[in-house]
């Protein structure tokens, strides 16, 4: 990652440990942004402080911040794959099942390219993009259509609300004037655009609003609400399930010059099965029609380890599962559907 000089736009509220670790490690980034405090709340004298490593003790709690500069720049590897199995069962008990594996796979770089108060504007800009086929990754077909890139998108680092709409916009665009073409009617069937934006935004979102904001303590405590997208492919559609979590931190990291705190959570939910245009989508890999009456019962549950740059406040590896599972039950059958995901998020060289 490469950091401008300029002070960071939002204050440091500290915890003692995170500026000795600073300190200690001579780094000189915002000197006058850092304010180190004692177990008390009052001002320390960082010469008299010890490291709590050295105490083989950490703090109680830590408040992770989003601190951002223009310049800050991040080059990454985002993966999201799953494994969907499906079992349509109808009214006279015969079965029929269906599983597929997917994959997606983008190297991005992400570069702070404003920042204006509290929002910071995000530029990404991809460099490539792979898609699961037979077990390995391939270059994704619809980049040969060219679609936007670079995008951008904001994030307002006080209350971690993203802005995709920069970006579903000119994806908007770019499929319109696509379907103009020859190839149009081929990549409407196959490429949702709408369920595409959303594991992007996903993706791109996740590394600067799920850790950022919230005070971490080493036993785990509750973390609130938030969303997870399980990815089904570019050509599959499902919405984002609102989940609640709890996290907490399990340590901390020297990588070089980085200071990384290591942070584990969970979370479970209810996904909304209310949508027929969703059903239909899954229901058109057995030929049949949506029915006019279903019912629909779900449930979401996952799991995630993350490394955070104490300095940016951006989560800068994290491995993450989730399992979902959801049953439609209409008047002549039953369909059920499993899927396990996988997402990793690393370093790109």
């Amino acid at each position: 990652m490469r950091r401008s000089s300029s002070i960071r736009f939002l204050a440091i509220p500290c915890v003692a440990v995170l500026s000795v670790l600073l300190l200690a490690s001579g780094c000189a980034v915002n000197k006058g942004a850092v304010t180190t405090t004692t177990s008390s709340g009052g001002p320390a004298s960082a010469g008299k402080m010890e490291s709590p490593q050295a105490k083989g003790e950490l703090p109680k709690e830590i408040e992770v911040a989003l601190r951002l500069s223009p310049g800050d720049e991040w080059k990454s590897r985002f993966v999201s794959t799953s494994e969907t199995k499906r079992l349509l069962t109808d009214k006279t008990g015969q079965e029929t099942a269906k599983s597929r594996t997917v994959g997606l796979e983008i190297v991005a770089t992400q570069k702070v390219v404003d920042v204006t108060g509290t929002v910071v504007r995000i530029e990404i800009t991809e460099v490539e993009a792979r898609i699961l086929q037979d077990g390995k990754f391939v270059p994704a077909p619809y980049k040969q259509f060219s679609p936007p890139n670079p995008v951008s998108f904001t994030i307002d680092a006080a209350t971690r609300k993203t802005d995709f709409s920069a970006v579903r916009q000119a994806y908007e665009k770019w499929m319109a004037d696509l379907r103009e073409g020859p190839a149009g009617d081929i990549i409407g069937r196959t490429f949702r655009l709408p369920a595409y934006l959303s594991v992007l935004e996903d993706m791109y979102a996740k590394p600067y609003t799920r850790v950022s904001g919230r005070k971490l303590s080493a036993e785990e405590t509750p973390s609130g609400k938030d969303v997870v997208l399980p990815f089904l492919g570019p050509g599959a559609a499902i919405s984002s399930v609102q989940v609640e979590g709890a996290m907490r931190y399990t340590g901390f990291e020297a990588r070089g010059r980085k200071h990384l705190l290591n942070v584990s959570g969970t979370y479970t939910g209810q996904p909304d099965l209310s949508s027929a245009d969703e059903l239909a989508i899954r229901l058109s890999d057995f030929g049949r029609a949506t029915p006019k009456a279903f019912t629909g019962t779900g449930s979401a549950s996952g799991r995630f380890q993350s490394s955070v740059d104490i300095l940016s406040g951006r989560e800068e590896r994290s491995t993450g599962q989730i399992s979902y599972s959801a049953k439609w039950v209409m008047d002549d059958a039953t369909l059920v559907e499993e899927v396990a995901g996988k997402s990793i998020l690393e370093p790109a060289e």
